[in-house]
């Protein structure tokens, strides 16, 4: 019986020393939000070339008539632009997450400094939603004109 009490003890002990008191470690909030960053970046290449096509076919929307004699140039031209809009306002808001990011919190506690690393990973997530819903709508958007 003192044996299992003991090892219930020693097992205890141990699993109260991995918890850590219970507190995170800001440094691990911190790489979630850089790795999480990484692959919001990943999709900036596509969301780019996304708007390069876009500005492309807006230059030679004369040519896309030729090649789609039905299209109204009009309506497709409102389109495109309202599309490269879209994605350069989720390109701006990308931008300035990373303008007004600081990683360095030095002079701050390890709470609040674990705070505002969460409070950037919302921040960043609700970038890469807008990312993957404008490089959807401008795919399809794009596959049209087989872009």
């Amino acid at each position: 019986m003192k044996k299992i009490i003991f090892v219930a003890f020693i097992a205890l002990i141990a699993a109260g020393c991995q918890q850590n008191n219970g507190t995170t470690d800001y440094k691990a909030v911190r790489d979630e939000v850089m790795k999480f960053h990484d692959v919001v970046m990943g999709d900036h290449s596509t969301l780019v070339n996304n708007q390069m096509k876009l500005d492309t076919l807006l230059k030679d929307i004369k040519g896309l008539k030729t090649k789609f004699p039905e299209m109204d140039t009009l309506k497709e031209k409102q389109a495109m632009l309202i599309l490269v809009n879209d994605l350069s306002k989720a390109e701006d808001l990308m931008n300035d997450w990373m303008h007004k990011f600081e990683p360095d919190v030095t002079g701050k506690s390890n709470e609040v400094a674990v705070q505002y690393f969460k409070e950037e990973k919302k921040k960043i997530e609700l970038i890469d939603s807008l990312y993957k819903q404008e490089i959807e709508l401008s795919d399809d958007y794009l596959g049209k004109f087989k872009k």
